[in-house]
């Protein structure tokens, strides 16, 4: 930020404003809000928290996610965008994802994307909607299909993404507790069920 006032303010006002016009909104946030990335410790528990979660993709898919985990998208991005950058590729040219990421507002988009993780972690069944439409909304959804995994051995952990959207993840029940631990030691603030059941105030 002190970067940014010497030069608006040591320099003619003409230079200033050119200056005021060349500078983006990127250069700007960067000015005022340094990047701060997550400690390397954060990153390698996450990394090994994707290895988990990808554990039934092939090498060259497993290799594709931990390398977004370890960069992020952009600079300074925070642990938690780091996990759903790794784990939700806006490429729609892939066959294949390892999460939900739903609008709140947009219930009917879990039976699709349910579809699309189903068929990565090779499980023929699918899942559907067995709620009147009155009562669906998206956290009932991904409740009731984390109910639906669970004779799959598979469970849902949820992260908190601060935002109006909703953020899944499968992960193998008899992998759980390491899941767990790398969760913990990355600071995620990631829900079971149970959890977020609660934080949803969703009647059981």
């Amino acid at each position: 930020m002190l970067k940014l006032f010497k030069r608006l303010f040591s320099r003619p006002a003409a230079a200033a404003q050119a200056d005021i016009e060349r500078l983006s909104d990127e250069d700007i946030v960067r000015e005022y809000f340094p990047f701060v990335p997550p400690p390397a410790e954060s990153i390698d528990a996450l990394v090994e928290l994707v290895r988990l979660v990808a554990s039934t993709l092939e090498d060259a898919k497993v290799t594709r996610l931990v390398a977004r985990a370890r960069s992020g998208e952009e600079p300074g991005d925070s642990i938690e965008w780091h996990l759903q950058y790794a784990l939700y590729d806006l490429d729609e040219a892939l066959p294949w994802t390892l999460s939900l990421f739903v609008d709140c507002k947009f219930y009917a988009e879990i039976e699709w994307q349910t579809a699309n993780i189903l068929e990565t972690l090779g499980i023929g069944a699918r899942w559907k909607w067995t709620r009147e439409p009155a009562q669906r909304s998206v956290a009932i959804g991904l409740l009731d299909f984390d109910d639906w995994l669970r004779p799959h051995g598979y469970q849902l952990l949820f992260l908190d993404t601060g935002s109006d959207y909703y953020f899944a993840f499968p992960i193998r029940s008899a992998q759980l507790d390491a899941a767990q631990d790398c969760i913990r030691r990355a600071q995620l603030p990631v829900e079971q069920a149970d959890a977020f059941r609660i934080s949803q105030q969703v009647e059981p």
